[in-house]
């Protein structure tokens, strides 16, 4: 399966509402619901790539702040197939040697096994 990042576009907003349910957007304390104002917003005013796969199937997000916080999610139908890894692993070769970083739940086993396979440097929230 092939997965690759690029900045989303406003008109995306539909396709990403279509693959956020509740619990993830709970999990990335993002706004529920995830109406399009809302994706919109999310879109334009941080900094939101894609992870799309093969070519044209939207699945999942990162967010890269200006302080290179990062942050992802994937759509449960793709998860544990190692997209989120390859995607964060292509967004952090976007930035060059700077160093993206996330906060993760130490619960969250999935997010810190990204995070860990990807090597970005994890801070611990409770």
């Amino acid at each position: 399966m092939q997965v690759s990042v690029k900045r989303l576009k406003p008109n995306d907003a539909f396709h990403l509402r279509r693959i956020l349910d509740k619990d993830t957007a709970s999990k990335c304390h993002l706004t529920w619901p995830f109406t399009k104002e809302v994706a919109k917003t999310f879109i334009s005013d941080y900094n939101t790539y894609g992870i799309w796969v093969n070519g044209g199937v939207l699945v999942g997000a990162i967010e890269v702040k200006e302080s290179l916080e990062t942050a992802y999610f994937v759509s449960p139908t793709y998860r544990n197939k190692g997209i989120a890894t390859r995607a964060v692993t292509e967004c952090k070769g976007l930035f060059g040697k700077k160093q993206l970083w996330c906060v993760i739940n130490p619960k969250n086993r999935a997010s810190l096994k990204v995070a860990e396979k990807a090597k970005i440097r994890v801070n611990f929230v409770s």
